[in-house]
């Protein structure tokens, strides 16, 4: 088991060494070609050094929003030397039948997460630079600031409900993307979970945008399903008009 422990002293440091600028975002959720939601984005750190991302899809569509349909999505986690030290997440998925949800709060004392799930309760085993599904977006972004990084393919491990997985962000090609909030030079990139999962999707990043996702994109059958594009940001963006 990993024993690895935050400090005071050690999160006191985190600021001056964050590799991602604190913003809030939010992006446009597209069905099919039709609007049905946002995502609002935030990423911000308290006093004590402890950062928190923080994501809330709201429906738009008058259906979804009859039926109440919403998710939630948290990490907090501190920066060491450039990478992702979880803490805490949280998941939550509210539908008209049933609510799913799972969390995990991290020992690295003891080398575990103490795990919650709609399922039942675990413990699974941590692992030195282990990353959630909401942090592992993070993550990425610092490893493609990286140019040496940017045209190969990447390898995590990421914490899921409940296992450790290996996932990856596959090169494929660069390209121009225009989103509502600009067109921007970016890398194309296929996230891979396993095959068939619902959460493998195309991802684009690009330098103005810290190499956070400008769009996701996932397909059904060949044929665009879901595409979450960038609206807006408080971070300052340099589109490039392409």
């Amino acid at each position: 088991m990993v024993a690895c422990s935050v400090t005071a002293e050690e999160i006191d440091e985190r600021p001056a060494q964050a590799p991602l600028p604190a913003h809030d975002a939010v992006y446009e959720v597209l069905r099919r070609g039709s609007k049905i939601g946002e995502v609002h984005v935030s990423l911000s750190q308290n006093d004590q050094g402890i950062w928190l991302f923080d994501t809330e899809t709201v429906a738009t569509a008058r259906l979804a929003r009859l039926l109440r349909v919403s998710a939630e999505e948290s990490a907090h986690f501190v920066w060491r030397d450039g990478q992702v030290l979880m803490l805490t997440y949280r998941q939550v998925a509210r539908a008209p039948t049933r609510t799913r949800y799972w969390q995990h709060e991290a020992d690295w004392d003891a080398g575990i997460s103490r795990t919650q799930t709609y399922e039942g309760d675990l413990e699974i085993e941590l692992e030195n630079q282990l990353v959630d599904p909401l942090t592992l977006r993070l993550q990425l972004a610092v490893e493609l600031a990286d140019p040496a990084n940017r045209g190969k393919d990447l390898q995590f491990r990421v914490l899921e409900r409940d296992e450790v997985e290996d996932q990856y962000f596959l090169y494929q090609n660069e390209e121009t993307v225009d989103v509502p909030a600009g067109c921007f030079e970016s890398i194309r990139l296929q996230r891979f979970r396993r095959e068939g999962s619902s959460r493998n999707y195309d991802s684009w990043h690009a330098e103005a945008f810290h190499w956070l996702p400008l769009r996701i994109l996932q397909t059904k059958d060949d044929d665009p399903e879901l595409d979450i594009r960038l609206l807006s940001t408080t971070m300052a963006l340099d589109a490039n008009g392409c």
